[in-house]
């Protein structure tokens, strides 16, 4: 369809264009945000860092479309198409699945994309305004022809094993118990193929428009502005993508949401103070600024529990901060079970594991769910995986009866146990991720790129 429309476009202009116009090539790029998870190959190293603050050439990429200027649209005219188009799709994401074959050399990795319905409508809108080129490689020529495009990276480091580390056990670590064991021979079989990963989603926060190769704008999509190539490098706008893009998937409140009834809150491994964790994890926050990511989770916390609510924690409250772990306790709302993590230095307050029967179904807390180790035939509620295997620990996992209630597997707020139960009893699916309600879309009607955010400490709020 899109090829189809790139004809009719060229047959109402005439055919070929005019040599006295102006003959430049757009290229239309998106920069690589944000994983889901746990990547394979070289963009899990290169995937640490969102990229913001990154020159274009410095950061993977993927060449989404070429566009031909002169008397069929102007500069203008494509960055407007551009601007429209994301208001009106939907989220543009790409999937990314790894594919190894044996014959390529150990420092590339090579990956299939697979854009998203709201990464296809985007460029399906652009196809029918600007005229596209269905360049052999791009994602629109691959979405014309119905194929994943080819992606290729040579990392700075051996593609195949980029995190290789020595395995040895950290002095006053502590040694793993055994509690529970699943010998149920179906969960076995299924663990077995559920050893391969899967596709991992990637969002997509700026794209890059290039004149000849050269950049010569950025689009941010969660701010729905224009930058230059020098506002784009700006550290101020990175920070600023990156919280609305917080906001609007719902990781960061921008008031506070509590339910009406009595709940249990369950969250686990906030990891609050420790740096390494936002790239580890890819957590939505600059690297450079820990201390943002900390006033995010305490706040999505304090925003979700009240004072005299009871919280489940399953650990790994902080790690390699200079503020001790009891700073932050009082800093959290809830009358707060805490269960002991792999980082957390032991109190006389922690348990290991907490057993529970809810509604009539069993459930065990605990922080590694490679603990359980004995027979157990209920729910085990987890964390310490984050989100690392997918494929093995999702947030809902109806095969293996895991819950993954890490930080980033529950959209970093604290989940009500009736939530948790209800799932198990009325869903029979694996969900990769819990879907938590977003905020209102200030934006979500106007029509207007030069929409602006003024931004507080306590209140998000739209100004045009």
């Amino acid at each position: 369809m899109i090829q189809d429309l790139y004809e009719e476009s060229k047959a109402d202009q005439g055919g070929e264009l005019n040599p006295t116009e102006d003959t430049s090539t757009f290229r239309l790029d998106l920069k690589l945000g944000v994983p889901h998870s746990k990547l394979q190959g070289a963009l899990e190293w290169w995937t640490g860092d969102s990229g913001l603050c990154l020159k274009p050439d410095h950061h993977p990429y993927l060449v989404a479309a070429e566009i031909s200027a002169g008397s069929w649209c102007s500069q203008e005219d494509i960055m407007q198409a551009i601007s429209r188009g994301v208001m009106e799709a939907g989220p543009v994401q790409v999937l990314v699945n790894s594919v190894f074959d044996p014959e390529q050399p150990e420092n590339v990795s090579l990956y299939q994309i697979y854009p998203s319905p709201g990464l296809r409508s985007f460029l399906y809108r652009i196809a029918q305004i600007c005229p596209v080129h269905l360049k052999p490689g791009s994602l629109i020529d691959s979405i014309s022809r119905g194929v994943p495009a080819p992606f290729i990276l040579v990392p700075p480091l051996n593609a195949l094993d980029p995190i290789l580390k020595t395995c040895r056990r950290i002095e006053g670590t502590k040694p793993k118990r055994e509690i529970y064991k699943d010998t149920n021979p179906s969960h076995k079989v299924h663990n077995q193929k559920m050893m391969e990963y899967d596709p991992v989603p990637i969002e997509i926060l700026r794209m890059v428009l290039r004149r000849d190769t050269r950049p010569v704008a950025e689009y941010d999509l969660f701010q729905n502005i224009w930058l230059t190539p020098l506002e784009s490098i700006l550290r101020k706008n990175a920070i600023s993508s990156l919280r609305e893009f917080r906001i609007r998937k719902g990781f960061q409140m921008n008031k506070p949401h509590f339910e009406r009834e009595k709940d249990i809150y369950i969250i686990s491994d906030l990891h609050l103070g420790h740096t390494n964790s936002i790239p580890r994890y890819n957590r939505p926050f600059m690297r450079s600024n820990p201390d943002e990511m900390d006033r995010v989770l305490i706040r999505n916390w304090n925003w979700t529990v009240k004072k005299r609510d009871t919280v489940i924690f399953l650990g790994d409250l902080a790690y390699r901060s200079s503020i001790p772990s009891d700073s932050y306790l009082d800093r959290l709302n809830g009358r707060i079970c805490y269960l002991e993590g792999n980082h957390d230095p032991y109190q006389p307050y922690m348990s290991h594991c907490l057993l529970m029967c809810y509604k009539g179904v069993s459930y065990l807390f605990i922080h590694d769910p490679d603990e359980v180790s004995k027979p157990f035939d209920g729910w085990v509620i987890h964390g310490h995986v984050h989100n690392k295997n997918l494929s093995k620990y999702p947030f809902f996992n109806p095969h293996t009866q895991t819950v993954n209630v890490s930080a980033e597997m529950i959209g970093y707020r604290p989940i009500t146990m009736t939530e948790i139960h209800n799932l198990v009893t009325e869903v029979k699916e694996t969900i990769s991720f819990r879907e938590i309600p977003r905020e209102k879309d200030s934006n979500q009607n106007l029509s207007d790129e030069r929409v602006r955010y003024i931004h507080t400490r306590d209140y998000h709020a739209c100004q045009v």
